[in-house]
């Protein structure tokens, strides 16, 4: 998970490195999540603690809640933005 979409430099390379370790396919999805695919069950665990060492928490993929909530990056960042979010 990561709140807000927020993400230091650090942490891309933490995800890059699980992924390279473990041969993952890694997709950024339209609501701007960091999907890896491909790990085998018994590889969670190791992967998910690596993860966790990282600064990152899990997510939670279903539920009946609040799933997500895009953000604007603001007239800063995005020529649409009508006002600094």
């Amino acid at each position: 998970r990561i709140p807000g979409g927020e993400i230091k430099p650090e942490g891309l390379v933490a995800i890059g490195k699980v992924a390279a370790e473990f041969n993952l396919y890694t997709k950024i999805t339209g609501a701007q999540r960091i999907d890896l695919f491909g790990a085998q069950k018994h590889q969670l665990p190791e992967i998910w603690e690596k993860l966790g060492a990282a600064g990152f928490e899990s997510g939670h993929a279903y539920a009946k809640a609040l799933r997500t909530v895009k953000s604007c990056v603001g007239s800063s960042w995005c020529r649409y933005g009508m006002r600094d979010s």
